[in-house]
């Protein structure tokens, strides 16, 4: 019985002088992880002034594989590419709406906070090429941005191409936060033809004039009331007057009544919802376009 208390006494002893020992041991206060410095080109800075600190948004130019679609064999932006981009969404998406709403609160607010670019375009099995894309009202991808650069001085084709997909893809933000009335899905009811859209209005001048007819402003408007709704407010702000009632020439009795009809919900719904007239911003977007050839794309200083 001794010789058993004298060892738990003798262990007692070790055991404590050891846990004095690591008591007294000094750590070293130096983190194992060190942080690697990133130097900042004058994109990243510019990204950083005009984007971040006044909107919260990030921009992605450098291609985060986790950030796109792996179904699509796809490329970074090219820098010069990028550059032209963000001065663009800057001028013809981003500005619009503070001149029209008075701050930059709006666009702080609601606007996706992760730009995503990609240099390549994204193909469908369906043999449509994706323009853009948004998720959760969090972030837009842009595609095929490396034909940008080529065609920076072709108004037309840059609207067509991206800035009408902003625009389309900003605006599923609105209904997605503010649903609007279900009296706009019953204007076309049952012609709404979901993924059959491509094949039912062919992107031949045949089937974008056979979908106007029908009452859709495009083709891909006939999918669902919600890329009807995004694709009416996209257009009537990028399309000049004279487009636009083209458009609706083309559309005839048939189909312009229902478009015009749609619009005037559009309408009422984001002065009503956002406090937003939509033919003020579609004047601020216009008189930039006139104004085109004077804005430099390339100056991030």
């Amino acid at each position: 019985m001794n010789k058993i208390i004298n060892k738990i006494f003798i262990f007692g002893i070790v055991t404590s002088g050891f846990f004095l020992g690591c008591s007294e041991e000094e750590l070293d206060a130096t983190s194992i992880f060190v942080d690697s410095e990133i130097t900042l080109n004058e994109l990243d800075s510019y990204i950083s002034t005009e984007f971040t600190t006044p909107y919260n948004i990030a921009i992605l130019y450098k291609y985060v594989d986790m950030e796109s679609n792996m179904n699509y064999n796809l490329s970074p932006a090219s820098y010069e590419a990028s550059i032209r981009t963000t001065r663009l969404i800057q001028y013809l998406a981003i500005e619009p709406y503070n001149d029209v709403t008075g701050s930059t609160e709006f666009i702080a607010n609601y606007f996706p906070k992760i730009l995503n670019y990609v240099g390549s375009p994204a193909y469908n099995n369906n043999g449509t090429v994706l323009l853009g894309t948004a998720e959760g009202g969090r972030k837009i991808t842009m595609f095929d941005l490396n034909r940008l650069p080529q065609n920076a001085g072709n108004v037309d084709y840059l609207v067509d191409r991206y800035f009408h997909t902003i625009h389309h893809e900003f605006a599923h933000i609105f209904h997605q936060t503010k649903p609007f009335t279900p009296a706009f899905n019953q204007i076309s009811g049952t012609r709404y033809v979901q993924d059959l859209w491509n094949t039912e209005y062919p992107a031949t001048p045949a089937g974008r004039a056979a979908a106007l007819q029908t009452g859709f402003i495009s083709p891909y408007a006939s999918k669902d009331p919600n890329e009807d709704f995004v694709e009416i407010l996209s257009f009537y702000i990028t399309l000049t007057p004279t487009v636009w009632n083209e458009r609706m020439t083309i559309a005839g009795t048939s189909g312009s009544p229902l478009i015009e009809q749609k619009l005037e919900i559009i309408r009422s719904y984001m002065q009503d919802s956002w406090g937003i007239d939509i033919d003020v911003l579609r004047d601020n977007i216009l008189d930039r376009l006139e104004n085109f050839s004077s804005f430099d794309q390339t100056n991030i200083q």
